[in-house]
């Protein structure tokens, strides 16, 4: 892989969230977590992905731990793994910023693209990977987030692109594995501990194959991939033999929908509060939602 000088990408991210702009930054994408970097900015070799600072070297290298159960548990399951290495950047000033980095990726494979150039069938095999993927990993403390968006499809085999929140929960199913402080930092701290059991509560829905599936068809609707709903319910109720029904999908859409651009005003409520008082925001937001950016297009 390309050897990356993280400093320097951390130099430019910090230098983006104070302008509040990416304008000097190559993006090549963005979830409702976390944006993707091009790098270097001048000739992109690879995609760099910045999880939030943690407090310490202990907290991070506990995350980098549950990411590598995480691989070895795709990899059991022979599930296909987009070349992916971990970063550990240590500030100076303690803190310690982890970044994914990874091959820049050809967007016509994601599966989302593909979908949406293919005409509706009863089946496609990109969907049926999917179901069995997903049926083999989900436990009853891990999540699998197996939305179209993160799979690359080459025409025969499915590859995961997106680790940098695994749904790792502790034995009693009331935590993520490593330090949820980290993502929960972004927000203003009175809703904290709301926003924390919400989110658990949030991540046992892919706990169970039919609950993550049942995330990505509604994950399909804000797609604009409506005509794709039915045939990926059909294959996953055959391949599973559950009865999920569109109404459930279109529930979690409908909730998504109303949660997801709320959770973005929280952050960006707590970055307008910390700059105002002369403390440092450390993540770099989106302007919108994928929520709202699709609906846009649509």
């Amino acid at each position: 892989m390309t050897i990356i000088d993280f400093s320097e990408v951390e130099a430019a991210v910090a230098t983006a969230i104070r302008h509040r702009s990416t304008a000097e930054l190559q993006l090549l994408g963005h979830g409702e977590i976390s944006v993707v970097l091009a790098w270097p900015q001048q000739q992109p070799l690879a995609a760099v992905k910045r999880v939030p600072p943690f407090r310490d070297l202990a907290r991070a290298q506990q995350y980098v731990d549950v990411c590598d159960d995480f691989f070895n548990t795709l990899r059991n399951a022979n599930v296909g793994i987009w070349p992916t290495t971990l970063h550990i950047h240590q500030r100076r000033d303690g803190r310690v910023v982890v970044y994914h980095q990874q091959p820049i990726a050809d967007v016509s494979q994601l599966g989302t693209n593909v979908l949406r150039a293919a005409a509706p069938a009863d089946s496609h095999p990109l969907l049926n990977a999917i179901v069995d993927a997903t049926a083999t990993v989900c436990t009853r403390t891990l999540g699998f987030d197996c939305q179209l968006a993160n799979w690359l499809w080459d025409g025969s085999t499915a590859t995961q692109i997106d680790f940098t929140s695994p749904f790792a929960l502790t034995d009693d199913r009331d935590d993520l594995r490593y330090d949820s402080h980290t993502f929960l930092q972004e927000y203003p701290l009175f809703i904290r501990r709301y926003l924390r059991k919400e989110f658990t509560s949030l991540i046992r829905r892919f706990t169970s194959a039919e609950g993550a599936l049942a995330d990505m068809v509604a994950n399909m609707m804000k797609e604009g991939l409506d005509h794709w709903v039915d045939p990926a319910i059909n294959t996953i109720n055959s391949r599973l033999g559950t009865n999920l029904q569109r109404e459930r999908a279109q529930r979690m859409f409908d909730h998504d929908r109303k949660l997801l651009p709320s959770v973005l005003k929280l952050k960006k409520a707590q970055r307008w509060w910390l700059t105002h008082t002369w403390r440092d925001y450390e993540q770099l937001l989106p302007e919108r939602t994928t929520y709202e950016l699709l609906a846009g297009a649509h």
